[in-house]
């Protein structure tokens, strides 16, 4: 089939956001409202998405929900590629409170969870190079009074599903921009998240430190590349040599799942997991229903998510993400070689869409 791109409803459990509150938020949200009206009596509730599919991928994004892609299937195999959240329930987690769990989230500017996570952004139709469609998803961020836009485009035929973002500095003066790509994926036994480091910084929530340890073992102990080993709530941010292709996957015990990776620009990458404690698993209980737990991967302009990078006036910073399936061999994937492992599947990478 040619690529199409439609709009539809997705229907699915959902609480009230409620309006926003008038009061200005002092607090730090500012220009924006913060969100703190919202219930959790769920109901069937449309929503507007765009979809964008071809014959092996089928990517639908929630619109009125901060364009998040909720959900990539890879159409061949019948499996989704993301944590999908049966349901819409927002918690206080976000910059303006309300935030809710699931899809691929695209935060920017601001440090954390993106004012609009919970708000509507522009979508538009436009056509790529080979006139098949590219969605394209744009909006005027007003605390540094910046547009930025993304354009996601699925070539006829092709098992990756592409989004080029674009941020731009319109001002005179240099500002301090941020990013972040946060994907949720399914949490299940067995389940591995492979990146070409040898290290990773740990972020401890309860220590409030920041330290380097070497992967994929955790204090010598504990696998950290296995979330369902891991006790608590934790960040790892993968060290990445600067000489290598920046990506991440998460691979289940067939050595199947998704790999997600982009241009050298956007080079941090993390893995998120709540952690198989009582207050972990709690926490995804409180954001869904129970019988669904996630993990997150994520990719960011910088290291880690305490840095902000520079960004001169009147330029661009631009860079490709891709997403799709990855099938790798399950005895090496989940080898005790941490290296041997994700070497492999660099290779396979680089075989089914060579970097350059």
């Amino acid at each position: 089939m040619t690529t199409t791109l439609r709009m539809e409803t997705f229907t699915m459990p959902a609480a009230s956001l409620g309006p926003d509150n008038p009061l200005p938020a002092l607090g730090g949200c500012l220009p924006y409202r913060v969100q703190i009206r919202y219930d959790r009596n769920r109901k069937p509730r449309g929503f507007k998405v765009a979809v964008l599919e071809n014959e092996i991928l089928r990517a639908t994004f929630l619109l009125e929900l901060g364009a998040r892609l909720w959900s990539l299937i890879h159409k061949p195999s019948g499996r989704e590629l993301l944590y999908r959240n049966p349901v819409f329930q927002p918690g206080a987690l976000a910059c303006c409170n309300a935030w809710y769990s699931g899809g691929i989230e695209w935060n920017y500017c601001t440090g954390g969870h993106t004012p609009l996570t919970c708000s509507p952004l522009f979508a538009a139709r436009v056509r790529g190079d080979d006139g098949s469609p590219v969605l394209r998803l744009y909006e005027f961020e007003r605390a540094l009074q910046v547009p930025y836009q993304m354009d996601f485009s699925l070539p006829e035929g092709s098992p990756w599903l592409f989004a080029r973002v674009r941020l731009t500095n319109p001002h005179d003066r240099e500002l301090q921009m941020y990013w972040w790509s946060n994907i949720a994926v399914k949490e299940s036994p067995g389940l591995r998240v492979l990146a070409p480091a040898d290290g990773a910084l740990k972020y401890n929530y309860q220590a409030k430190e920041l330290r380097r340890i070497p992967m994929p073992y955790d204090d010598g102990v504990r696998d950290a590349s296995y979330p369902c080993n891991l006790p608590g709530a934790t960040d790892y941010f993968f060290d990445i040599p600067e000489n290598q292709r920046p990506w991440e996957a998460t691979l289940e015990k067939d050595g199947r799942g998704l790999i997600y990776a982009s241009t050298s620009r956007l080079r941090g990458r993390k893995l998120f997991l709540w952690g198989m404690s009582v207050g972990g698993r709690h926490w995804q209980e409180f954001l869904s229903i129970p019988g669904h737990p996630y993990i997150e991967i994520q990719g960011g302009v910088e290291q880690t998510q305490g840095h902000k990078f520079p960004m001169a006036g009147k330029s661009e910073c631009t860079w490709m993400e891709v997403y799709g399936l990855m099938e790798a061999d399950p005895k090496r994937a989940h080898g005790k070689d941490w290296d041997a492992a994700w070497r492999d599947i660099d290779a396979r990478l680089e075989r089914s869409l060579p970097a350059e």
